[in-house]
């Protein structure tokens, strides 16, 4: 047993109390050893038989499920002054026992879903818990065809999900008023749409967001040709520094860890629209450049270009930004716990649907 995990299904409401009562079960046992398979975490064949069932029945939603841990966290939220809510995706492979409507990855052979989760944290790195979360794949035919997608609405997109979280975060927003709620995501989410909802929303949560597009200001740079404008990274790094800066860079699986020194400058800049979508607005954003000095010569020098609707008025507004951005290496933690820890990735059920309610997210 796990003492006070089932406190975060209280409220559930699968349409059953035998079915509520067997999800508090199922949490308590996997809880206590989240490494082990269903069968060694329930007590006994019967319990195992019952978790099977619970995990086939078409009653038990993972919305569902989610519900009650997304009520608690929110309740979490409204303690502190300032909440980030982290989204990023990490894949999920099971290629080695794939469930049967398994659909693909990044490539055909590769099978298994990916998990986009969004997650609540402290400026501190004080996991509060998971706001949301969605899981997607891709069919054989739709791999390697990006620029076919490029032209299409962004609710035809994957990278929809990065606007679902902002949008998700701007709730909180709202809903949390004592709370100052920042959206912070990698540069998959540099898209243009997030920019112009923070714009229009009538809640609209900050954001930090890396950059991945080479976006331009509305100004024409006329030494290059009379039709290119200026970049906005050349419009920052032209810039002052405002301050050095020593951080920690913890280890990933491309870099040992190490000790950075950064140069850093900070610039409000008006940003213009994508070619193919030039009818819409220019928005006006804080940019934040962080650059190593003396890096290594392997390709993992820090050159982060950070996207906010932060103030950036003194120095101490530009290292919150940094701070923030640092801080999303949380739900890095929280995947690598969710796949080596939870060993979510050798779980062997049947369907993703089956999967998708054992998922640590939801349990």
């Amino acid at each position: 047993m796990c003492d006070g995990i089932a406190a975060e299904l209280e409220g559930i409401s699968l349409g059953d109390q035998r079915l509520n009562n067997r999800s508090a079960r199922i949490i308590e046992a996997l809880a206590a050893d989240p490494a082990a398979s269903v069968n060694a975490a329930c007590s006994g064949w019967g319990e195992t038989c019952a978790a099977y069932r619970f995990f086939k029945n078409s009653k038990v939603e993972p919305e569902l499920i989610l519900q009650p841990h997304v009520a608690a966290t929110k309740r979490r939220i409204e303690e502190h002054p300032v909440v980030l809510i982290a989204q990023d995706t990490t894949e999920l492979d099971f290629s080695l026992h794939p469930p049967e409507d398994a659909g693909c990855l990044n490539t055909k052979d590769r099978l298994g879903l990916y998990d986009h989760t969004h997650l609540a944290i402290t400026p501190e790195r004080l996991c509060l818990g998971v706001v949301g979360a969605e899981q997607f794949d891709r069919t054989p035919e739709s791999l390697g065809k990006t620029k076919e997608r490029k032209n299409l609405p962004i609710e035809e997109k994957e990278s929809f999900r990065w606007l679902t979280g902002y949008r998700l975060a701007s709730k909180l927003a709202g809903e949390c008023r004592d709370t100052h709620i920042v959206s912070v995501a990698d540069s998959e989410a540099d898209i243009y749409d997030i920019f112009l909802e923070a714009e229009g929303h009538p809640t609209p949560a900050d954001f930090v967001i890396r950059a991945k597009e080479d976006r331009s200001t509305p100004e024409r740079d006329l030494d290059a040709g009379p039709a290119v404008y200026r970049k906005v990274r050349d419009e920052v790094s032209g810039s002052k520094v405002l301050v050095r800066k020593t951080i920690d860079l913890p280890q990933t699986p491309k870099r040992a860890a190490r000790k950075a020194e950064l140069e850093i400058r900070a610039l409000r800049v008006t940003v213009k629209p994508p070619q193919a979508r030039s009818r819409l607005p220019t928005v006006t954003m804080s940019v934040v450049l962080v650059e190593e000095v003396n890096g290594p010569q392997d390709g993992t020098a820090v050159s982060w270009l950070l996207l906010t609707t932060l103030p950036i008025d003194s120095i101490e507004d530009v290292l919150r930004v940094i701070d923030y951005y640092v801080a999303r290496w949380a739900i890095e933690v929280y995947f690598r716990v969710f796949k080596t820890g939870c060993r979510v990735e050798e779980i062997q059920l049947e369907t993703t649907k089956r999967i998708n309610r054992i998922d640590p997210a939801y349990l």
